[in-house]
């Protein structure tokens, strides 16, 4: 059922983000623009909110908002988190499938390679336990939290302490690893996830009774830009569809939260 669940919410969510969505409404004003003058306008506009959006300057703007409200952890702050009832946690980012250049044919996705490098770094810092966390919503194998565990212990050389295999999305990344947290009295968590991510995953970890204290990553906003920033590229789409879909997860996540406290 979860895998059900999964794919037919992120086959929605693939409808109503970009480009998906741009090209479905160039169609609908393709089709009636030889008719009426509104077709025409709905086409134009949409071919604009593409390139816009695809524009590595434009996303970058809209990422400045996220960034703001979850600033990186410096010095001073990773060497004042608490040494006991906390651990870190490390969300998964997506696998690679078919990647047959690994045994067992798949491997982390650049996400999740990133946080995993930047939870070990913090766990050498700090002396805190790290944690992993997620499954394989998408089929194949292995879990992201085996790969990352592999990763992090095998080519970092930092023992992970917890592997949380069975998670699907932000909420059961929340509800499981925090299950296997309470035996161990933990009750602070450093999570650590994209800064794009994070406004929703600290939320959705809070929502559960637990102290966060965010450490998030992949920032972008402050990046000089360059020449080509000013052009069209699939990377300043990616970066904006995130946002978007980002946008649209904290909106479901609240309709949810409502409904469940309606049904009470």
């Amino acid at each position: 059922m979860d895998t059900l669940i999964w794919t037919v919410t992120n086959l929605i969510a693939n409808l109503i983000l970009p480009p998906t969505l741009f090209f479905g409404l160039m169609a609908i004003g393709l089709w009636q623009g030889g008719k009426r003058r509104w077709g025409r306008w709905l086409a134009a506009a949409s071919l604009l909110a593409l390139v816009l959006l695809s524009v590595s300057g434009v996303s970058r703007l809209l990422v400045q908002p996220f960034e703001a409200a979850s600033p990186p952890l410096d010095s001073a702050r990773i060497h004042d988190l608490p040494k006991k009832g906390a651990m870190i946690v490390v969300l998964g980012g997506g696998r690679r499938l078919g990647a047959i250049e690994y045994p067992g044919g798949e491997t982390l996705g650049a996400p999740s390679l990133e946080r995993s490098r930047y939870g070990a770094r913090l766990a050498k810092a700090t002396g805190l336990p790290l944690s992993v966390s997620g499954g394989k919503p998408d089929g194949g194998n292995l879990s992201e939290a085996a790969l990352m565990k592999d990763f992090i212990e095998t080519e970092l050389k930092q023992p992970v302490a917890i592997v949380e295999d069975q998670s699907f999305d932000t909420r059961q990344n929340a509800q499981y690893i925090l299950a296997r947290l309470a035996p161990l009295k933990i009750h602070t968590i450093v999570l650590v996830t994209d800064v794009l991510h994070m406004p929703r995953a600290a939320r959705t970890f809070e929502s559960l009774g637990i102290k966060v204290i965010r450490a998030p990553m992949d920032f972008r906003a402050t990046a000089p830009l360059s020449v080509m920033d000013f052009l069209p590229s699939a990377e300043g789409l990616r970066l904006s569809r995130y946002v978007f879909h980002e946008l649209i997860g904290e909106v479901w996540y609240r309709a949810r939260r409502a409904i469940a406290a309606a049904a009470r």
